[in-house]
């Protein structure tokens, strides 16, 4: 998704690193070339991705613009995996205090639902709600780029095999197998900009501090290649199994360091 102002996209990134939304998208997805975009990327296992409540902060330059909380569980009825996210805005982003998102996957991280809104007061502001399944995704989003009333917008996509929803690239990576990869290819589908190819190195192991402690990490060099543009990322992830997002480095500068872990997460 389009990011503004320092809201990271994860838009990730979105991921809450999701954190980037900007009030205008790109539409009419259906129907997409996907010549370039059918591999189906490394096997992931979900078991890799360490579960619970994860705080996390951002900053620019030293300076603090964010907090937000991303909360992994496995749902025992379905064996799922359900990833929450609330981010906080330092200050006002367009009117909106905070964003709220939600993403759950199969064991092998194949999307099956993904929503997000922001947040004004106690007004939840739908962004998108998609369903995924037998290579598409449908649902919908809502522009807000000529008005500030929303008008909803259909999303019907054909996808490639091995698609990842664009909230959770970062823990595709974390899925897979980093001790013994160098390279990692996937796609990635946001309603706003479509399918985007993901290809990341993994480098040596390294020490890293963040506010949580130092770890033992493997910094991971990530791009995202966009319809208009490139995007370069830089992820730090735990050595250690199950995997953890300890920080990621943003184009934009921002920087999401983690703060915390706690848990288990409550199912929901």
């Amino acid at each position: 998704m389009e990011k503004a102002s320092w809201v990271p996209n994860h838009g990730k990134k979105a991921r809450w690193t999701c954190l980037c939304v900007a009030l205008g998208f790109s539409l009419g997805l259906t129907g997409q070339d996907q010549s370039l975009v059918n591999s189906a990327g490394p096997l992931r296992d979900i078991a890799r991705v360490k579960t619970g409540i994860f705080e996390y902060r951002d900053s620019d330059h030293g300076r603090q613009v964010g907090s937000g909380t991303i909360t992994i569980q496995r749902l025992a009825d379905s064996g799922n995996l359900s990833f929450i996210a609330k981010a906080d805005f330092a200050e006002d982003f367009s009117g909106f205090h905070s964003q709220r998102w939600e993403a759950v996957t199969s064991p092998e991280l194949q999307p099956i639902f993904a929503r997000l809104a922001f947040l004004r007061g106690d007004e939840v502001v739908p962004v998108f709600e998609l369903r995924y399944e037998s290579g598409k995704a449908t649902g919908f989003i809502v522009s807000h780029k000529d008005s500030t009333q929303g008008i909803k917008q259909t999303v019907d996509a054909l996808l490639p095999n091995g698609i990842v929803d664009q909230r959770i690239d970062w823990a595709a990576i974390l899925a897979s197998d980093l001790e013994t990869r160098e390279h990692i290819e996937f796609n990635v589908f946001d309603p706003g900009t479509g399918i985007s190819r993901v290809t990341a190195e993994i480098g040596p192991s390294e020490e890293l501090r963040v506010p949580a402690g130092t770890f033992g990490a493997f910094r991971v060099d990530y791009q995202m290649e966009k319809p208009n543009r490139t995007e370069h990322y830089r992820l730090f992830v735990t050595r250690k199994l199950p995997h953890v997002m300890l920080r990621e480095d943003f184009p934009n500068g921002v920087v999401s360091e983690l703060v915390r872990i706690s848990g288990p997460a409550s199912r929901h």
